[in-house]
């Protein structure tokens, strides 16, 4: 359980991150609008797919920023990111993710 809670760290840290980074003084506003949407920021790393639509909602760029935090997340976890994946989706490819840390 210890290590599940680490990895969700280190994911909401990357959201964080790129979020300030990409949107800059806007960046709080996406957490605005995902409480608006009935996601708490504590709730993205178990509402994945609902983070990710929020993102795809409030942002034209909102796959390309999922993207960002997912690379973000990699480096972060010691690991290289490889964007062609069999995933279909952010939710996938974190899930997949957090599941080969796991093991």
């Amino acid at each position: 359980m210890k290590r599940k809670s680490e990895f969700d760290e280190k994911l909401m840290v990357a959201i964080d991150e790129v979020l300030k980074n990409t949107f800059g003084e806007a960046g709080p506003l996406i957490y605005s609008y995902l409480e608006s949407q009935s996601v708490k920021r504590e709730d993205i790393p178990h509402r994945l797919d609902d983070f990710a639509q929020c993102l795809r909602n409030f942002s034209a760029g909102g796959s390309v920023v999922g993207t960002m935090i997912l690379s973000n997340l990699y480096s972060k976890l010691g690991l290289e990111f490889e964007q062609a994946c069999d995933c279909n989706s952010f939710a996938d490819h974190v899930t997949k993710l957090r599941n080969c840390i796991h093991r």
